[in-house]
């Protein structure tokens, strides 16, 4: 690979950067009230079965609905049409969520009961330690990005005027955040933008965190100051930490 611009050419590597994993997602096991152990699995909801393009009717024995004769089944192309997830016991018993109990396995093999992360409902940038430059974003791999705004006129002025300040101070916000009710949590960026004469504010989610394993020393003395990347964040904000579940249902 090269590396080419108006005043020179120069043979280049590339190779990804590497990264570390910012948050170490628990090992979970789950169980029926009665201590049977729960897995999660994928099970066909709808299928169909064709032959040379044409659909084939399935009752028991596959047969070619034009002519009525037997169809092999290594003869047919079987297409999964749709699937769901079920949650099976041990025993083969298919188990409701609402009746598992979740164990976060310990180094030592232990578990202890817990319960998984709720959606994050609230965007709460209140705490001047986690207003970061905005620089330090670059040492973090983003993974999706979304926009928040609201349709409240009174709300508008005030992300507005948030946003406005922030951009001036040249600052973004770093928090927990989980997407979804589960056992894996990121961290969010929440960045003012300003473009085109109009704001939004972004979420950037992100679960790793940059490792540079091929800077070099510059072969020649820098002649000028060049502008570095930020050092990386050393403290992140706490992620909510696992909690047993207050017993909502007797078990059996």
């Amino acid at each position: 690979m090269r590396f080419k611009t108006a005043n020179f050419e120069t043979e280049v590597k590339m190779k990804p950067s590497g990264n570390e994993m910012l948050i170490k997602e628990p090992m979970i096991r789950m169980r029926t009230a009665e201590g049977i152990p729960v897995e999660k699995v994928r099970v066909v909801a709808k299928k169909h079965f064709q032959r040379q393009g044409k659909d084939l009717a399935v009752d028991i024995k596959l047969i070619n609905p034009e002519t009525q004769t037997e169809v092999q089944l290594s003869e047919a192309l079987e297409i999964l049409d749709n699937y769901q997830y079920k949650y099976l016991s041990t025993e083969g018993v298919v188990v409701e969520e609402d009746d598992i109990f979740y164990y976060s396995v310990q180094e030592d093999g232990g578990e202890v009961e817990c319960s998984p992360y709720e959606p994050t409902r609230l965007f709460d940038l209140s705490n001047e330690e986690n207003w970061v430059p905005s620089t330090v974003i670059e040492g973090f791999l983003i993974t999706e990005v979304y926009e928040i705004f609201t349709e409240d006129k009174k709300g508008a002025l005030n992300l507005f005027e948030e946003a406005e300040k922030r951009w001036k101070a040249d600052q973004i916000y770093i928090m927990p955040f989980t997407h979804t009710r589960g056992f894996k949590a990121f961290y969010a960026f929440i960045c003012p933008l300003f473009k085109d004469g109009k704001f939004v504010w972004l979420l950037k989610k992100t679960d790793k965190k940059l490792a540079y394993n091929h800077l070099s020393e510059p072969p020649v003395a820098v002649k000028v100051p060049i502008r570095e990347a930020a050092p990386t964040l050393q403290t992140l904000p706490p992620i909510q930490a696992l909690v047993v579940v207050e017993k909502k249902k007797q078990r059996k």
